[in-house]
């Protein structure tokens, strides 16, 4: 079903004008396994609705981060690689966290989220996700169920897992602002001299990130960051 990837394809397609080629691929990634022709149908339909406007959704300190991961083709030591980077966001301060993986298996994804919050040095009270099959069994509102390692994962901090309902956009949308600046600003156009290389130089660039003047708070991440 193309149910629990909508406000995904939303986001990818409308928001960010991507292809609708690389917003395929980016979700069988993330376990999509319904047809080419359904999914075009249903981009098909998109561009009737893009005038819709959604207001960006304020949580209190400590009250919610967002987790995601993007899907991107680099260059490393000479040759095209796929890499996974993951992205966390906390709600208040929008101080950032990225992670970077070869592969976006289950363990990759639950590694990349532990990491997450060591680096935070805690934990907040909810935790939202998308609707991939590593975090959601069953996303249909009538039979819905959480991937139980997911949950166990989530059970073992003491954290609240929450989903973006589908077509919902804007319930997950700092993070996914996230990856379209990585991909301006980090990855477009740069060469790595290896996968550690790599992850170096994306720390390096988090660093920056939560240095700036963020545009909606007029504060720097890392300054709200030490209030939340």
């Amino acid at each position: 079903s193309i149910v629990p990837f909508v406000h995904y394809i939303y986001e990818r397609l409308i928001v960010k004008r991507l292809q609708g080629s690389r917003v395929l691929e980016e979700i069988i990634s993330k376990g999509y396994t319904g047809s080419k022709s359904a999914f075009y149908r249903h981009i098909g339909q998109l561009h009737d609705q893009s005038q819709r406007t959604f207001q960006p959704y304020e949580t209190t300190p400590g009250e919610q981060m967002q987790f995601d991961w993007s899907e991107y083709t680099v260059t490393i030591d000479g040759l095209l690689t796929k890499v996974y980077v993951f992205g966390c966001i906390l709600g208040f301060s929008r101080y950032r966290i990225y992670q970077a993986s070869l592969s976006q298996s289950l363990g990759s994804v639950l590694e990349a989220m532990e990491n997450s919050l060591i680096e935070i040095g805690g934990v907040t009270e909810r935790i939202q996700t998308d609707n991939a099959k590593c975090f959601v069994r069953n996303a249909s509102k009538e039979n819905f169920q959480w991937n139980p390692n997911y949950l166990a994962f989530c059970g073992h901090y003491k954290i609240q897992p929450t989903r973006s309902l589908p077509a919902h956009p804007w319930s997950k949308g700092k993070v996914e602002k996230t990856f379209n600046f990585l991909e301006q600003h980090f990855i477009r156009e740069r060469v790595f001299a290896s996968f550690e290389d790599f992850l170096s130089k994306l720390k390096v660039f988090q660093a920056e990130v939560n240095n700036r003047i963020h545009a909606t708070t007029k504060q720097t991440p890392l300054s709200l960051f030490q209030i939340e």
